[in-house]
Order: C-alpha cells, then sequence, then structure tokens
C-alpha cells in the first residue's frame, strides 16, 4: 500500500487526540475506582462519535476524490491498524488468565477470548444477560472488546452500505453526499429508537447490542458530513467546546449505574463530544484547548491504553477484593509502560507499514484470528480435562450436608466435586435445555422432569433460587411417581411484588409471573414448590404479594412449599478456594437471607414453609465446602450436585422417608 492511502490517519487533528485521551481516561478511571467516577462509562461513547466521525470522513473524502471506496483497501488498514494490538493483548490475556484466574472461570473466559477475536464479544455478553454494572457478576478479563465489537461491525458494515450509496446516486443522479446523510440519518434514527426501547424494556442486552449503539456512531458520520458547511468565529468555537466538556463532565459526575442507558442519556456525552468536534482547535494565547502535549500523548496511545487497562485490572481483582489507591496507581503505571511499548513496536510498525499489496493485512489478520481462537482452544482444554474429573459417580468420600445432618465422617485430602473447573456448569438442567426463562421475554417456558408419564403433577415456581432446587425436586418427584414441570425465570420474584433490574424497569417479570401462574392453575398441581431470592420489598407488601400467589394455587386444591432462601456468600466462592481455601467462610448472621415466607405463610391452610439452611451451614458459620462438596456455584446459587445431595434430607422434611418412600398417608400427596 503506498503512503498516500495511509497519509490521512498520520494527521488526525489534536483536539481529537485530545478528546481521545479525556474518553480512554474516563474508562479507566470507572473501571479503577467507579466510585470516584461513577458516569467514567460514557468515555465509550465519545469514542464512538469519534469513530463515526473519522471514518465517514475518510470515506467520503475517498468517495469524492475516487468516485468508489475500494473495500479491500478500506479493510486492509482497518487490519493492520487494530488487528496486531488487539492480537497481542488477547494472547498475553489468555496466558494471564491461566496463570491468575481461579479455573472456574477458565472456560467462560476461553469463549470470550474466541469471541472477542472474531469481534462479536458485545453479542455474546448480550445473550449471556451480563450486567455490565453488576457488583456482584465476576466480569471477563476481555469484557471491553464489546466496545471494540461494535466498531469492527460498524467499520464492516459502513463501507458497504456507502459503496451502495455511490451506486445509488449514480442511477438516480442525485449529490452522493445527499445519500450519505440520508443513510445516516435513518440508521441514527432506527438505533435510536432501539436504544430509548431497550433501555426500558430489554435493559439487559441494551447495554452491549449493536442496534442501540450504532446511532453513536452515526451521529459523528452527521457531523463528520455537515461539519464542512459550519463556520464559526473563535469565540462561538470557545462556546462550542466549553459546552461540550461541560456536557461531558456533568454525564461523568451525574450518571451512575442506575442510570437508564444508552437511551436518551446517552445524548448528553456523545452531543458533548460532538460539540466539542465541532468546535475544532481552540487557542487563547497560552490556552491550547485540548490540543495539548500531555493529552495528545495519550490520545495517541489510547487504543493500547484501552486494551491492555481491563485485563490487568481484572486480572488484579481475581486475586484481591478491591483496588485500593496504591494498587490502582500501579495499575495505571503499568498500563501506560504496556501501551507505550505495543503502540511503539506493534501498533506504529504495522499501521505505517509499506505493505506491497492490500491483502497481506488481511492475511495477516486471519493469522491473528486463527491464534486467538487457538489459544482459547488450548484453554478449554484444560477446563475439560478437569470437568472430566467430577462426572463420576455418588462416591461415600463425598459426604456432602450428610456432615452437617448425620454426623457422616469427611474424608480428608479427597479433591473437590464439583471441581473448580466445572463449578460454573454445575447447573440445573433448566438451563442447559433452555426452559429457564431469561431476563427478556415473558413466555412461561417449562421442563418437564420427574416421572414424566405420570398425572400426579408437581410443580416448581419462582426465579433462580427455585430453580437451583430443581436437582433435589426432581429426584424427589421421581421416587415419588410425579411428573414435575418447572417455571423459572432469572430475577423475577414469583410473589406479586414490584421488580427490577439493577433499579431499573423488568417489565417481563410480572407478564411472565401471571402467564406462569395461569399454566400452574390449569395443571391442577398435587403441590407447587416456590422458592425465590431476596427482594428490597417492605415487608407488609412482600408479604400480601406472596400470600396473593400462593392462594391462586391452593384454591385449586393445591398445597404450597415455600422452600426458604439460601445463605448467601460475600464473595466468589471459586475465585476464594483457589486463592484461599482456609478463608472461605462467613459467620450465619452476615450470610442468612430473608425470604419473608414464615410471616406470610400465617394462618393460611395448605402453605408450609420450609428451611434447610442446617443442611447449607453449620450453626455458627457457612462454609463454601461441605464434606468434600462445593455448596455455592456463584456467591448465593447452590451448585447442582450439592442440591442434588440435599434431595433425602428435603424429602424427610417434606414427610417421606430418605429412601423416598413416604411418610405421610395418601395417594402421592403431601
Amino acid at each position: 500500500m503506498s503512503n498516500r492511502t495511509v497519509t490521512p490517519e498520520r494527521h488526525i487533528r489534536g483536539e481529537i487526540q485530545g478528546l481521545r485521551a479525556i474518553a480512554v481516561g474516563l474508562v479507566l478511571l470507572f473501571h479503577l475506582w467507579p466510585n470516584a467516577v461513577p458516569g467514567g462509562y460514557v468515555g465509550v461513547d465519545i469514542f464512538f462519535v469519534i469513530s463515526g466521525y473519522l471514518i465517514t470522513g475518510l470515506l467520503a473524502r475517498t468517495a469524492q476524490r475516487d468516485g468508489r471506496i475500494s473495500l479491500l483497501d478500506f479493510y486492509a488498514r482497518r487490519a493492520r491498524r487494530l488487528l496486531p494490538a488487539a492480537t497481542l493483548v488477547l494472547m498475553a490475556t489468555a496466558a494471564g488468565s491461566l496463570l491468575f484466574l481461579p479455573q472456574s472461570r477458565w472456560e467462560e473466559t476461553a469463549q470470550q477470548i474466541a469471541a472477542s477475536a472474531l469481534y462479536v464479544e458485545n453479542w455474546v455478553l448480550a445473550w449471556l444477560s451480563v450486567d455490565y454494572f453488576g457488583a456482584e457478576q465476576t466480569a471477563s478479563p476481555v469484557q471491553h472488546y464489546w466496545s471494540l465489537s461494535i466498531d469492527e461491525q460498524f467499520y464492516v458494515l459502513w463501507p458497504l452500505l456507502m459503496t451502495g450509496a455511490i451506486m445509488f446516486a449514480r442511477r438516480a443522479n442525485v449529490p452522493v453526499r445527499n445519500v450519505f446523510v440520508a443513510i445516516l440519518a435513518l440508521v441514527f434514527g432506527l438505533s435510536f429508537a432501539a436504544s430509548e426501547w431497550s433501555a426500558v424494556y430489554d435493559t439487559t442486552r441494551a447495554y452491549f447490542a449493536t442496534q442501540t449503539r450504532m446511532w453513536e456512531l452515526a451521529l459523528g458520520g452527521l457531523l463528520a458530513l455537515s461539519i464542512h458547511r459550519f463556520a464559526a468565529g473563535l469565540a462561538l468555537r470557545v462556546v462550542l467546546v466549553a459546552t461540550g466538556l461541560a456536557a461531558i463532565a456533568v454525564s461523568t459526575i451525574m450518571f451512575s449505574t442506575r442510570t437508564a442507558f444508552p437511551g436518551h442519556a446517552a445524548l448528553l456525552p456523545t452531543v458533548g463530544a460532538g460539540l466539542v468536534i465541532a468546535g475544532g482547535d481552540v487557542r487563547l494565547g497560552a490556552f491550547r484547548g485540548l490540543n495539548v502535549r500531555v493529552l495528545r500523548y495519550i490520545g495517541d496511545r489510547s487504543y493500547s491504553i484501552y486494551l491492555w487497562h481491563w485485563p490487568l485490572a481484572a486480572l488484579y481483582t481475581a486475586r484481591h477484593e478491591e483496588i485500593r489507591l496504591v494498587a490502582g496507581v500501579g495499575l495505571v503505571a503499568l498500563t501506560l509502560l504496556l501501551s507505550e511499548a505495543s503502540h511503539r513496536y506493534v501498533e506504529e510498525r504495522y499501521r505505517y507499514s509499506q505493505a506491497p499489496r492490500e491483502v497481506r493485512p488481511l492475511i495477516y489478520g486471519l493469522a491473528s484470528v486463527a491464534a486467538c481462537v487457538l489459544a482459547s482452544g488450548a484453554m478449554l482444554h484444560a477446563v475439560s480435562t478437569r470437568v472430566q474429573q467430577t462426572l463420576e459417580p455418588d462416591d461415600p468420600r463425598y459426604p456432602g450436608p450428610a456432615a452437617l445432618l448425620s454426623g457422616a465422617a469427611t474424608p480428608a485430602d479427597i479433591p473437590l466435586r464439583p471441581s473448580l473447573a466445572g463449578l460454573r456448569k454445575d447447573l440445573p438442567l433448566v438451563y442447559t435445555n433452555g426452559c429457564h426463562q431469561g431476563q427478556t421475554k415473558a413466555d412461561a417456558l417449562s421442563c418437564v422432569l420427574g416421572n414424566a408419564e405420570s398425572g400426579k403433577i408437581a410443580v416448581v415456581f419462582g426465579d433462580s433460587h427455585a430453580a437451583q432446587w430443581i436437582p433435589a425436586l426432581d429426584i424427589i418427584a421421581a421416587s415419588q411417581g410425579w411428573k414435575l414441570v418447572s417455571f423459572t425465570k432469572s430475577a423475577c420474584p414469583f410473589a406479586r411484588v414490584e421488580a427490577k433490574l439493577s433499579g431499573k424497569p423488568y417489565p417481563s417479570c410480572p407478564a411472565w409471573r401471571e402467564n406462569a401462574i395461569a399454566a400452574i392453575r390449569a395443571l391442577h398441581p398435587l403441590v407447587v414448590f416456590t422458592s425465590q431470592s431476596h427482594y428490597p420489598t417492605e415487608e407488609p407488601v412482600m408479604s400480601s404479594g406472596l400470600r396473593s400467589v400462593w392462594r391462586e394455587f391452593t384454591s385449586v386444591g393445591a398445597r404450597v412449599v415455600a422452600i426458604q432462601d439460601t445463605p448467601r456468600m460475600p464473595f466468589e466462592p471459586g475465585d476464594c478456594l483457589s486463592n484461599t481455601p482456609d478463608k472461605c467462610l462467613v459467620a450465619i448472621e452476615k450470610a442468612r437471607s430473608s425470604s419473608g415466607f414464615q410471616v406470610a405463610a400465617e394462618g393460611i391452610d395448605m402453605v408450609e414453609v420450609v428451611d434447610m439452611t442446617d443442611g447449607i451451614c453449620r450453626p455458627a458459620q457457612c462454609e463454601a465446602v461441605v464434606g468434600n462438596i462445593v455448596v455455592w456455584r456463584d456467591r448465593h446459587h447452590l451448585t447442582a450436585t450439592y442440591a442434588s445431595a440435599l434431595a433425602p434430607y428435603l424429602a424427610k422434611r417434606l414427610g417421606f422417608g430418605v429412601s423416598g418412600e413416604q411418610d405421610r398417608s395418601g395417594d402421592g400427596g403431601m
């Protein structure tokens, strides 16, 4: 490729590099100290506007000069610009993950490294319903590739749209720029509408989805196509830049993890970024605005800084509870050091190399992607080797809850079950069978377990804390000759109370609840097992909501069993057991989780409350491992292995013998 084709990228305006420095600084500070910079995540939105502005301007100038857009040339330049550093960081992260991450996180990390290499990480996170701001969720060390994935998808899509626009303009004999503007305006409108809707009705996917973010890139593109018509004096340009910076500052200070985002809230930082770009380079005497050396230096390295900062922070927090000031300063210093090295020896080397043919960078790019996928495959192989150790028949060396409830001895020096590598996959069948409802839909999905041919029906109903009991209830149902039908949905209480996701509306929850209640009543079950997590609802409101639902079932002759919520850990069990296994315990007072069932059930016939806490924790404390079985797969969900081990004890509480024989009279009743 000739120097002429890459020269425009060498001379990006200084104030844009300054704006990049602000954007990456906000993101870095938010990831290290989120409480200090609560809205620092808007730095990503600023990056989107800059990308849309630069790429649209580049393509529009190319189309005006040459009458066409060389897709091969453009994609080769993007590959040469982005892939070398991105590949280096992914490979380094794969190695660092094997060294510093607990085995319980290897598989997820390997899958996300592959997704990042293929630039679909944002869709993987959206599909997994990851909460970007979730305090209890342990983020992948490559989670930040979600924004790079959206950028890359834009780089693939936008030249194709503009090429189509050029062809249309020729046939219709209209100015190409007008067609460009029309397409951008359409993309902006559709994407903004999707963003606004998703921020309210699909909150778990809104943050990562391509369609909810494309309007921010389109905004930058519209600015690139219209800025040539904008002529302003110095005073007005100073006002524009000052207003834009103020908008960014306000969003950084006023926004938080509870802000419905992106939606219309994202207009503040993105329009602010647009105003700064429109204002351009403002200088008043010694004042040089954003075009100062230190900001240009950081802006030039903003891509490498963004790539390196998050894996370093994520790998550090895998071994430490929080990032304190001294550690954070050290992480910033290490980020800058690695960024300087990768910028100088990787980015610059490949970006301005004198490659003779456009196809060569694409070949290198494909090789880079393949290398990352192979690295993630190696991690998955390491995981599968360890997971196979967990798939053994029941063994007396694993007494589990019997160590608490029956005084069974716990042999020493026995490998844990499930293994830490397979901990997060130790799930109830409803997750792997696809019949646990996610956070976006309201259909009353169900699974049939137990004795599928039986006419005696039992139901389990609730959120993921009800789903965690399905392994035990499946065993009980099979022993009693029941068909067990499950109705569960993530983060949705079965009680008729208001539900929110990260403080935001959760409209699919009440709709799903009513659909499930109607489906359950139509089954005329013998018994309905209900359970749910703790929700921050006042006791009278929660009691009323619980009783309202329970009476729906007792009115059709079903008995209701309310299983008290399980205690929860203040740490990730897998991480703790990998790092400090002797400290993986918590006082029972801090672990208990109140569900309000006992109070709500008073005076209601056919409603029984069961508490299995004594089969999970000792009288004074809760431990991550009981009887050589890991109790929790995360902070507050039982492993399927431990839940299964609780089956005979839960059956006994319900009036059945440990072997499964009934202690009460009746034909499969309660």
